[in-house]
């Protein structure tokens, strides 16, 4: 799956993580600790959430500053057009300034689709066309429909120059913004757009290694974002593994969130409906095997030294309790919603100071 604001909204350590609900969660208390220079942030975090959506509505920011997280992963608000004046940097300042469960300020971190063309960003303009089923779009580093049919959101050549300036290297470029509003880094959507058909036939015709030239993208991105802030962190998402196809890619990342490790849920699912989260995907992918391969494949890039975080999909309390327990259980970094993304799930644990209104 993959995960985006506004249209589209699936993202598809054995250390107390206190992004739980009560039943499950420790009640020990961990030191505030903030890293030293160079070293990776992401591997001091024992909570984390994400939200992509309803920023904008009232108190949003305010329960995000409450929760006792360590990272929070949340839409770039302003590159949504409609949206340019929403400011962002004051957002990213405001949870900087409040607290996580382990950390004396949260990390921030944007999403950023690396992999797709988005037709409500701001860099879409007037004049191009979407792809169709037949044809590519115009520009023509657009090549398809989205597999998955989330409408506005179209594969696309990532390796085109044409593409990577909208990514970085103008003052309007999406990372160079993300950049200038202060965030601490980036979370990476569409990585595995590497395998999509269009995508692939494409390479092809360019003479193009499609795996290649992804791990190229992540490898000028972190360059390019660790030039004008040393701390910057790049986390990718469903990507376990591209390191096969194209080796050096754990290199170019900090950590790794996969989702669906245990739970998934309806990707068109309203917040409170049932399916937007249980539908059980260990059983999907063990096909009655003892062994899950993507369970193995994340615990052995941990064991390598990778942060991991999970990201699954649970409405009732006990499926809360086993997507976060089979996580902490091989020592990733658990965190568990619903398909919308809008808000920040009933279970999360608030700092014990209120936030001034």
């Amino acid at each position: 799956m993959s995960i985006g604001g506004f249209m589209k909204t699936t993202l598809r350590r054995t250390r107390a993580s206190l992004w739980l609900i009560a039943t499950v969660v420790s009640t020990s208390c961990n030191t505030a600790i903030e890293p030293t220079m160079g070293s990776n942030p992401l591997e001091a975090i024992d909570s984390w959430g994400i939200q992509l959506q309803g920023l904008e509505r009232p108190g949003a920011v305010a329960a995000l500053r409450r929760a006792a997280i360590d990272l929070v992963v949340i839409e770039p608000t302003n590159s949504v057009r409609g949206n340019e004046a929403y400011p962002i940097a004051n957002v990213v300042r405001e949870l900087h300034a409040s607290g996580g469960s382990r950390r004396k300020g949260k990390l921030v971190v944007a999403y950023l689709d690396i992999g797709q063309a988005e037709d409500y960003r701001t860099y879409w303009q007037p004049d191009w066309i979407a792809p169709t089923p037949n044809s590519v779009g115009r520009p023509d580093f657009l090549l398809a429909l989205d597999p998955d049919g989330w409408p506005g959101n179209y594969p696309c050549k990532y390796w085109d120059p044409r593409w990577k300036r909208i990514l970085f290297g103008s003052p309007n470029a999406m990372l160079d913004r993300i950049l200038d509003a202060g965030f601490d880094g980036v979370y990476l959507d569409w990585i595995l757009g590497y395998r999509e058909p269009s995508v692939v036939e494409a390479a092809k015709r360019d003479g193009v290694d499609a795996a290649a030239a992804m791990v190229t993208l992540l490898e000028e991105l972190r360059a390019y974002a660790k030039a004008k802030n040393d701390a910057f962190v790049l986390i990718a998402q469903n990507a376990a593994w591209l390191g096969d196809d194209a080796p050096g890619f754990e290199a170019t990342i900090d950590a790794l969130a996969h989702e669906d490790l245990t739970f998934r849920g309806d990707a068109s699912a309203h917040w409170d409906d049932e399916n937007a989260g249980g539908i059980d995907t260990t059983r999907e992918r063990c096909n009655g095997s003892p062994s899950d391969p993507l369970l193995d494949r994340l615990a052995f890039l941990n064991k390598r030294g990778l942060p991991i975080l999970t990201l699954d999909y649970a409405v009732r309390t006990e499926d809360v309790r086993t997507a976060h327990e089979r996580s902490v259980g091989v020592g990733f970094v658990p965190t568990i919603s619903r398909t919308p993304l809008d808000r920040l799930p009933p279970h999360v644990r608030t700092l014990a100071a209120p936030v001034p209104r």
